[in-house]
């Protein structure tokens, strides 16, 4: 089964986001030479302690410092752009690195009402994105494919038709259903949803299965993945993304969700209440040695039919996560 790695480009507690961005070119040299089959960039707006806001950019530079991976956006937020301009800067990615970019494209806006009215450049009343309509006309874009008579035949873009892999991303039946109906692979993100992943990812497979498409189906499931030598030090690296998404779930602003130190987490001091959600958080998480999260994935792998397992990366330090990742990489070829 492949293996891939989701990067929200954290900026670690006491760094900067200079710091944050290298240590992911240090973490895209240690993938690229481990064997992960893409190296995928978030895209998150008005942040404190997460550092990607451009994942097309951030591609980019992946591009430069990798030679075997697929780079890829997870996604690009389709209500923050217009077709034209993903199609535009996904095909001068391609030409910069053909064959190896992938377009994950996901219907929320990735943040809150006020940077998405800011994103828009406007102020007026919102307008929802019929976000099918969105996905047909940057495949038009990229493919020159416009039907005759489309009032947008006539846009060029240099060296077009490009075909990057196009994926769907999802958390629900809305992602799932543009995933089946336009024929794309599909990216569940486990960490959101863990309790409809298996019945999820089987009905896109059956979905698309009925529809006829010409392409396989192809899906990827997402989850915070920790890895460690023992049991006891990957429940300890672990700790501070549980605390950081316990706090989501009740409710606290970005600035209170930076990633506490491994030592910090250690010595955190849960309410009874806290307690309580962490454990309805469970799902989200697989954390163990290597023959746990081995059996944990494979049997992913059985019940939801997947083609590929991706770190939802929320590792709060880069030695414990550069580490994490030559174990995952070891027990995924073993």
């Amino acid at each position: 089964m492949n293996y891939s790695i989701l990067d929200y480009v954290h900026i670690f507690r006491g760094e900067t986001p200079q710091q944050a961005l290298e240590n992911t070119k240090e973490t895209l040299q240690l993938a690229d030479s481990l064997g992960y089959k893409r190296y995928w960039f978030t895209e998150h707006h008005n942040a404190t302690t997460i550092f990607s806001m451009a994942p097309d950019l951030l591609m980019m530079l992946a591009g430069t410092l990798t030679k075997k991976m697929n780079i890829g956006a997870g996604g690009i937020m389709l209500p923050n752009y217009s077709p034209y301009k993903v199609a535009e800067n996904f095909a001068l990615l391609e030409a910069a690195f053909p064959n190896r970019v992938d377009l994950g494209m996901g219907r929320a806006s990735g943040t809150d009402f006020l940077a998405k009215i800011a994103l828009q450049m406007t102020r007026e009343k919102m307008i929802e994105v019929n976000t099918a309509d969105q996905i047909q006309e940057i495949i038009y874009h990229l493919t020159k494919s416009f039907p005759a008579g489309h009032p947008l035949e006539t846009l060029k873009i240099a060296g077009a038709p490009y075909k990057p892999n196009m994926f769907m991303l999802g958390s629900s039946d809305g992602g799932l259903s543009l995933a089946t109906k336009f024929g794309l692979k599909f990216a569940f993100a486990g960490q959101l949803n863990p309790h409809q992943e298996v019945q999820l990812l089987n009905l896109y497979r059956q979905r698309f299965e009925a529809q006829g498409h010409k392409e396989k189906p192809y899906s990827i499931l997402s989850k915070f993945i920790f890895v460690a030598d023992t049991e006891e030090e990957a429940k300890f690296a672990a700790l501070p993304a549980e605390i950081s998404w316990m706090k989501m779930y009740m409710g606290a602003k970005t600035e209170e969700l930076q990633l506490l130190s491994v030592e910090e987490a250690a010595n955190y001091d849960f309410t009874p209440h806290e307690l309580a959600i962490r454990e309805q958080n469970k799902g989200r998480f697989i954390i163990g040695n290597p023959e746990q999260v081995k059996a944990q994935i494979q049997e992913l792998e059985r019940t939801a039919r997947i083609d590929e397992i991706m770190i939802a990366d929320w590792y709060a330090d880069q030695r414990t996560r550069l580490k994490g990742y030559a174990l995952f990489a070891e027990l995924m070829k073993a």
